[in-house]
């Protein structure tokens, strides 16, 4: 008999209501890999607010059997007003299909913690017949709504456009004087644009584009768009990272997805 679908096998699981501190105890305790995350987050067991969401998600019916993944955002509001970011993953790709949970504190971990629990889907049964990602579409907005529309949740930001512009892969991506400019940011966001994959050759390769949205200290944004694909020799995944969101696009649809 198949397993039971992570979305049930989960659902007793309570991510709304009660104290930040005790839903920080029920992420730690039900997370794999929680004990090491104790520490590290040690600050969040004064937060004022803790918010959750649905992330991103993957289903399939099988075969093998139903397989599930969802990722769930923990935002906890600070006593100094700041926010502190933790991700949760849950899945039940593992060979028993026991429901598995992991915390992750850093976005990079989690996208290759994503990556390796969507290699268990597999590739597509039939030609012609990829084994769609969900797109997560960009709720239509006027300009002037845009500065209402984004909150910025996330801290270190010239660090974070520091690290992300480091493991940047292709040629011509952006350089010294945007992360000049990132350097004067004060808070940054990054959402999930649209994911796909798609057969290529006979391969599943899957994409997914990333908003990173920085605040600077004069209240101007700055946007730069990440692709992380597996369009590689080895299937392994790699960043690149472009000025526009359209540059990204059009490498994903260009060169990822072209045959």
């Amino acid at each position: 008999m198949d397993a039971e679908p992570a979305e049930t096998l989960g659902s007793h699981v309570v991510r709304s209501g009660g104290s930040p501190s005790d839903q920080l105890s029920g992420l730690l305790d039900r997370a794999a890999n929680g004990a090491r995350a104790r520490r590290q987050l040690a600050v969040v067991r004064s937060a004022l607010m803790h918010h959750c969401g649905l992330q991103s998600c993957r289903h399939t019916k099988g075969p093998p059997r139903r397989l599930d993944r969802r990722t769930f955002r923990h935002s906890f509001l600070l006593a100094d007003g700041g926010v502190r970011v933790v991700w949760e993953l849950e899945h039940n790709t593992g060979p028993g299909g026991e429901v598995e949970h992991a915390v992750f504190t850093e976005r990079e971990d989690l996208v290759l913690a994503e990556w390796d629990v969507d290699a268990a889907f597999g590739l597509p049964q039939g030609p012609g017949e990829p084994a769609a990602l969900p797109a997560v579409p960009e709720p239509p907005r006027r300009p002037d709504e845009e500065a209402l529309r984004r909150a910025y949740p996330e801290a270190d930001s010239p660090e974070h456009a520091w690290r992300l512009l480091r493991r940047a892969a292709n040629p011509g991506a952006p350089g010294r004087d945007v992360l000049a400019r990132l350097r004067g940011a004060i808070a940054h966001d990054i959402s999930i644009v649209t994911r796909r994959s798609t057969l290529v050759a006979g391969r599943l390769v899957s994409w997914t584009l990333y908003e990173h949205a920085f605040l600077l200290v004069d209240g101007s944004e700055v946007s730069l768009w990440e692709i992380d694909h597996t369009r590689t020799p080895t299937g392994a995944p790699v960043c690149e990272v472009y000025r526009t969101r359209d540059a990204a696009l059009d490498t994903a649809v260009r060169r990822i997805e072209a045959g």
